[in-house]
């Protein structure tokens, strides 16, 4: 992936309900000046060629973002699938409205996001020759899962959906794939593990804020 891409389609995930998170809405929370949308978004706009989408819970919601985004940004917004709960009903309707083959899917809390880390990843979609993956996840050293800073397959996502239910994790979901590629995290660049950084609490916030300042 040099450059922008014009087969992936960035996903931003925004309608949690960030209960950890005592200012508000994360998505609204601020760094360096601008908030987490604009940043993440900033970069989805920079590391693909289609316009990014935003996948929120209500309608109220996507007002609210839609007004603190620059008016030149061609962003679109799309509601969460009504009969799921979580980050997979984003990904469902998102999956749905995306024009292209490919989607890069990330929290709207990960404000760090490197458009390095995702030209990153997508080279381990590009150099499977014979059989591409159905997603590709970063994984910490301990096994986390990084489902919020992925590709996916648009085609497989939508053929899975009726493996997942209202209490389905994105781990389950990913059980269901026939082939993910799992990129540990201490074999990919630093600047990887620093992307992947999601911010669930106004301490989080502060602490992370003080390293941008060092």
């Amino acid at each position: 992936m040099s450059g922008e891409s014009p087969g992936v389609t960035g996903v931003v995930l925004a309608g949690g309900n960030s209960r950890r998170f005592d200012a508000g809405d994360k998505a609204l929370a601020t760094l360096d000046g601008e908030t987490f949308l604009e940043r993440v978004l900033g970069t989805l706009r920079a590391s693909t060629a289609q316009p990014p989408i935003v996948a929120v819970q209500t309608e109220a919601q996507r007002e609210q973002l839609r007004r603190t985004l620059p008016p030149s940004w061609d962003v679109r917004f799309v509601l969460d699938d009504s009969s799921l709960a979580g980050p997979l009903a984003g990904l469902l309707s998102a999956c749905e409205a995306a024009p292209t083959p490919w989607i890069f899917a990330v929290g709207c809390d990960m404000p760090l996001l490197d458009p390095r880390a995702v030209r990153e990843l997508w080279t381990r979609v590009a150099n499977h020759a014979e059989r591409a993956p159905e997603a590709v996840v970063p994984v910490s050293r301990r096994g986390r899962r990084e489902p919020l800073h992925a590709f996916y397959r648009r085609s497989a996502v939508i053929s899975h959906r009726n493996s997942v239910s209202d209490e389905s994790s994105f781990n389950a979901f990913l059980a269901e794939f026939d082939h993910v590629d799992y990129a540990e995290l201490n074999e990919l660049p630093q600047l990887i593990r620093l992307s992947t950084t999601n911010i669930n609490t106004v301490a989080e916030l502060e602490h992370v804020t003080e390293r941008q300042r060092e």
